[in-house]
């Protein structure tokens, strides 16, 4: 019964945020306040199994369509930029590839806290949190790097990705529509940086798009 309610509160929760508020405010301001909101919510939910495990479902469709984009496999070497407090994207992709996986957090106590989840439920194996700025990170021995909606400065970390990579890299770009539009000019910016291999939608996180990038030529 508590995970039915549970459940439906997430789902409501969504449409809220996306349907209604979202097309109210512009993309930054959204932004801001989107950002701040899930910093605490994940926060709380990391300390509560029912709402971490809906958390994940949440996730599961989208970083599903990630993983078959990006070809990861368990030999993949994956860095996660932005992972918070509950590592949802690191979590899936390690349970569903297999795969050797650090997720990088600028913010400490996400990091602390992260570490304690992932700790608590025994992923540790092959999965590493870090305190660490995506900007400064070392990213020589990674195959597939997450730049995810959360993170401050996206366009700074994209450009100093494009710069860095190798030319067999890819990024995953999590983003939605309004912050396309006014932070990169729709896929402008994008193209002009990297080389867009291909992008894909989420059926449940309604106004988000992950773009997969390569190494411009």
């Amino acid at each position: 019964m508590t995970r039915c309610i549970s459940e439906r509160f997430l789902a409501f929760s969504r449409f809220v945020f996306f349907n209604i508020l979202s097309p109210k405010f512009n993309s930054a301001t959204f932004k801001n306040f989107m950002d701040y909101a899930y910093v605490i919510f994940e926060k709380i939910a990391c300390s509560f199994e029912i709402m971490s495990s809906n958390y994940l479902k949440l996730y599961d469709e989208l970083i599903e369509k990630e993983i078959n984009m990006a070809n990861i496999t368990k030999n993949s070497k994956i860095l996660v930029i932005g992972c918070g407090s509950l590592p949802v994207t690191s979590i899936l992709i390690g349970s569903k590839t297999h795969s050797d996986i650090v997720s990088i957090d600028f913010d400490k106590k996400a990091v602390l806290k992260a570490k304690k989840f992932v700790n608590n439920h025994n992923l540790s194996l092959k999965l590493k949190i870090e305190h660490g700025d995506g900007l400064t990170y070392p990213i020589e021995n990674f195959d597939v790097i997450f730049v995810l909606y959360g993170v401050k400065r996206q366009l700074e970390i994209l450009s100093n990705l494009s710069e860095k990579i190798k030319s067999d890299v890819l990024i995953v770009f999590r983003t939605t529509k309004d912050v396309l539009d006014q932070d990169f000019n729709g896929t402008k910016l994008l193209s002009e940086m990297f080389d867009i291999k291909d992008s894909s939608s989420s059926d449940t996180l309604y106004t988000s798009y992950s773009y997969l990038l390569g190494k411009k030529r």
